[in-house]
């Protein structure tokens, strides 16, 4: 049998001992084949998620044009998969004029989802110490009647506190709102025993808020919430005339009529409302302590300050919110799997089912 022919290089003497690198021309052969293999397989397996993805993305195409030709969507679509966005699309009419196109950059109102901004805030204070769970409303607004004393902050993010109701038809400002509380000599029911979603406890965060800061709600969200988080897009009360800006309109084709009883309503376009939503799984904003108390509901299936999740191990595993105003509506589902923000401004009272179909696509 022929032995290898070996190359030698290079002897030298270490601690003594003689040595001989050893050259054997096969081996880089060797090394190029296994290289070529390992490519070969990445390759393979790139090609195999690369068509993974176009077919999940046609699957979620056709879904939203057969929507729109159905006229049963008319808005914008982002869905991401393990943080990456995977699909991201306007679909129909940027107002009722059926003449101006959406594109990814409009914002749109998302209704009560707007309301973890000022949970989000008071969040904040409490970690600043400005303010605890605990302290009584009256603390920072002894303004208001003496049913103040007992209303909490906790309460008003659980939904418990027992405000009334806010009177829509008669409120036109916050003053005017403002104006009704300070009149107000009872309370619904006791702080603390009942639940009731109710806008006058959204009322009165932002204006403890205010306290606080000595800045409008407004000023605070874009200043001290968006902006260090790089989101740059968001608007807070948004008029007729503002530029990419969705108007809503009803399923007959007639516009609203965009009034704000109370202030504080932040619109959002598709990549900020995702910023959003990542920092707070991420715990961007605030602390994970933080994120689990305001993800505690009163009792179960009641709303909180962050609409509805669940933290578990040190991770977000869940957090939805829906939201709605006048012909405007906005859903939010994320999960270490996947998030899914739906908004439209010509309300249909579907986005859930869409979300149930997309969830349906993306386990395939």
């Amino acid at each position: 049998m022929e032995l290898p022919k070996y190359s030698y290089e290079n002897p030298i003497i270490y601690n003594g001992i003689f040595a001989i690198f050893i050259k054997i021309p096969k081996m880089n052969i060797i090394i190029k084949k296994i290289k070529i293999v390992v490519f070969t397989i990445a390759l393979t397996m790139c090609n195999y998620f690369y068509a993974q993805t176009n077919q999940t993305e046609r699957e979620l195409d056709a879904l939203f044009q057969k929507a729109l030709q159905s006229k049963t969507f008319n808005g914008n679509v982002l869905v991401a998969k393990k943080g990456k966005i995977i699909y991201e699309k306007a679909f129909g009419q940027a107002d009722a004029s059926n003449s101006i196109p959406l594109n990814k950059e409009y914002r749109f109102h998302i209704g009560s989802i707007a309301k973890e901004f000022n949970a989000v805030g008071i969040m904040m204070l409490k970690e600043q110490g400005k303010l605890k769970l605990d302290d009584s409303v009256s603390k920072f607004l002894p303004e208001l009647p003496s049913w103040a004393n007992k209303i909490k902050i906790i309460h008003l993010l659980q939904y418990t506190s027992g405000l009334p109701q806010i009177k829509w038809n008669e409120v036109n400002q916050d003053s005017d709102n403002m104006a009704f509380l300070l009149k107000t000599s009872t309370l619904d029911f006791e702080p603390g025993t009942q639940y009731d979603y109710n806008n006058n406890n959204v009322f009165l965060q932002r204006r403890i808020i205010e306290k606080i800061t000595n800045m409008s709600f407004n000023s605070f969200v874009i200043q001290k919430i968006l902006k260090p988080i790089g989101i740059k897009n968001a608007i807070v009360d948004p008029d007729d005339k503002e530029p990419l800006f969705a108007k809503s309109f009803n399923k007959e084709g007639k516009p609203d009529v965009l009034k704000y009883n109370i202030s504080g309503w932040t619109a959002l376009n598709l990549e900020d409302f995702y910023k959003w939503s990542e920092a707070i799984n991420s715990f961007k904003i605030i602390s994970k302590q933080s994120t689990r108390e305001l993800f505690e509901p009163f009792s179960k299936d009641n709303q909180t300050g962050l609409g509805g999740g669940t933290i578990e191990n040190g991770k977000v595993t869940s957090h939805t919110h829906d939201g709605a105003a006048f012909n405007y509506q906005a859903l939010l589902v994320s999960n270490p799997s996947f998030t899914i923000i739906l908004m439209t401004n010509n309300k249909q009272n579907n986005l859930e089912g869409f979300s149930n179909s997309i969830e349906t696509i993306l386990n395939k």
